[in-house]
């Protein structure tokens, strides 16, 4: 990108802001950022924030992005989440131009650059136990203590440090450390631990290694070989930026524009939990359905239970990007989802709670009508849906005891079937309990929908199924798996609550529905709107004897913008 189209970029936040000063100094001569997840678990909604601010501001400034596994610590990764993390970034519309393992590309590196370190006088071996090197920090108003191996030859360490990588030394036996400041005013930067002993297998590299780098120390190492100009990080890594730099100006002490670490806050949703551990402990325990459950704001979670990519980028797009950590309230995201939803959805009839109808002057063969597939969406197209003698509406849509401007079926009044006719309930029949059993109603052959010249009004529309055209579905509907006292669910489980006191219970209900045929047609992952009911999506436990549905949202709207 040249100068000209780098000064009439517009940015829009404080990084694109840096980004672009960074490119008019020459600082940098592209813009290289990286997606450096941990395969830990599945990615959820907060990941997302992250990610699209790596794609979008390489991609606004004619850079890229790399996908990069920082695949670090055995004991808690797994190749599966690595691999879903393709999936969810092309579903998100990213796209790395490469995919990269730390440990297979740079641990070979790492371990050379730790001795060279060693040798440096910069790091050195220390036999102090984890509970010892705790209590020799300090604290944020006390300097720490200098471990007493700190100042051991440069040879002896590095011996020690070839026997660790050897496996001479039990888990947790010796660490390699920084020798930083033990009495900086930053605790980052007193004497981390560069590498730890773990005898455990890797899911990529098997038994090659039993020393494994910790993240601070591999972060900038694997930034500055990957030639990364811009290192995005959240919030919480900004006490860790002078270490970042001090391992970068230590290890390449010749590199002239070395990458740049720029933090931004991420942010919360009401009533929504997202700490990877604890949704873990939810999968573990069978509290949920995996690690996809539609009550879980996961992207695999999210997808399957219907709520789109545009969605989450819309909703991103619009929350800004400050240094501010903030809490939102749900509603804010499912404004967006409902919004992008209603102009892609298809439309569909389906009666959740069905009341049978008789038509009683209605006597020939079901006929044909016309039911459009998204009225936002003038190529969307029409399907067929059928009228005849005995159809299905929802109970609510009827009322023996109307509340005032009750607009749907009573008795002696009328409503306009979708895409049909005007009907009129002459009597409900009660059944041995004193409930209506089912309605006898007229319709009105010159009143059918885009013909109709009767002159009759009609205040009320409601959906139906008519018998022969209409099949069994199951529904599953969602609330929220946090109780509503539980505002912020970190904050609670900070204070002490544990996952099983955030959970509520039945958050989940089956029921079965009468659906129009047209859905036989559905595949996996496809999005419909029941009319008057809500949004929802094909879910993969669906059957040729038992399609299954999930509640995506509701059609009511109780943001403001």
């Amino acid at each position: 990108m040249n100068r000209e189209d780098i000064e009439r970029i517009e940015p829009a936040n404080f990084i694109e802001e840096e980004v672009k000063k960074d490119l008019l100094n020459g600082t940098y001569n592209e813009v290289v950022t990286r997606c450096p997840p941990e395969p830990s678990g599945y990615w959820h909604i907060g990941h997302c924030k992250a990610w699209l601010i790596d794609f979008e501001t390489a991609r606004k400034f004619g850079g890229y992005t790399n996908l990069r596994m920082d695949d670090t610590n055995p004991t808690k990764e797994d190749g599966n989440f690595a691999e879903s993390y393709l999936a969810d970034l092309e579903w998100l519309g990213c796209f790395p131009k490469k995919v990269i393992y730390a440990s297979e590309a740079y641990f070979d590196k790492m371990y050379e650059l730790a001795e060279k370190l060693i040798m440096d006088g910069k790091a050195y071996v220390c036999e102090l136990s984890a509970e010892d090197v705790a209590r020799t920090r300090g604290t944020l108003t006390s300097a720490g203590e200098n471990s007493p191996y700190r100042d051991r030859p440069a040879e002896e360490s590095l011996r020690l440090f070839r026997d660790m990588k050897a496996g001479k030394f039990k888990d947790g036996e010796v660490t390699l450390r920084a020798k930083i400041d033990m009495a900086s005013p930053n605790i980052n930067m007193r004497d981390p631990v560069i590498y730890r002993v773990l005898h455990a297998t890797h899911y990529k590299t098997g038994d090659k290694w039993c020393i494994y780098p910790m993240y601070d120390f591999a972060h900038p190492i694997e930034d500055a070989l990957e030639g990364i100009t811009h290192s995005i990080c959240d919030i919480s890594f900004e006490d860790h930026r002078p270490l970042y730099n001090w391992f970068i100006q230590n290890c390449f002490p010749d590199m002239k524009n070395p990458p740049r670490q720029i933090e931004f806050a991420l942010f919360n949703l009401e009533y929504v939990l997202l700490g990877k551990r604890y949704l873990k402990q939810l999968v573990n325990n069978g509290v949920v359905m995996g690690w996809d459950d539609p009550r879980f704001y996961t992207i695999v979670g999210m997808r399957r239970r219907g709520i789109t990519a545009d969605a989450v980028k819309n909703f991103m797009l619009n929350i800004g990007i400050t240094k501010s950590v903030s809490i939102l309230p749900l509603s804010a995201f499912e404004y967006y989802v409902r919004d992008d939803l209603n102009k892609k959805a298809t439309r569909a009839m389906a009666v959740l709670d069905p009341l049978k109808v008789i038509i009683t002057n209605y006597n020939g063969e079901p006929e044909e009508i016309e039911i459009e597939n998204n009225p936002n969406d003038e190529n969307a197209g029409k399907h067929k849906a059928k009228f005849g003698r005995e159809i299905y509406i929802e109970k609510e849509d009827f009322s023996l005891a109307p509340p005032p401007k009750y607009n749907r079926l009573v008795e002696g009044g009328i409503v306009r079937l979708k895409g049909a006719y005007i009907i009129k309930c002459n009597k409900a029949v009660l059944d041995k309990n004193g409930e209506v059993d089912y309605l006898e109603c007229e319709y009105f052959p010159d009143t059918k929908s885009g013909c109709d010249n009767s002159g009759m009004k009609c205040k009320g529309t409601i959906h139906f199924v008519e018998k022969s055209n209409s099949f069994e579905v199951t529904i599953r509907e969602f609330k929220n798996l946090v109780k509503q006292e539980y505002l912020e669910p970190s904050k609670a489980l900070a204070s002490g609550v544990s996952v099983e006191e955030l959970i509520d219970s039945d958050t989940l209900v089956e029921r079965k529905a009468l659906a129009e045929n047209f859905l036989k047609t559905a595949q996996v992952g496809d999005k419909f709107q029941f009319m008057r009911k809500g949004f929802y999506c094909m879910d993969k436990d669906s059957t040729e004897e038992n399609f299954v549905f999930n509640s995506t949202i509701s059609l009511k709207d109780t943001y403001k913008k």
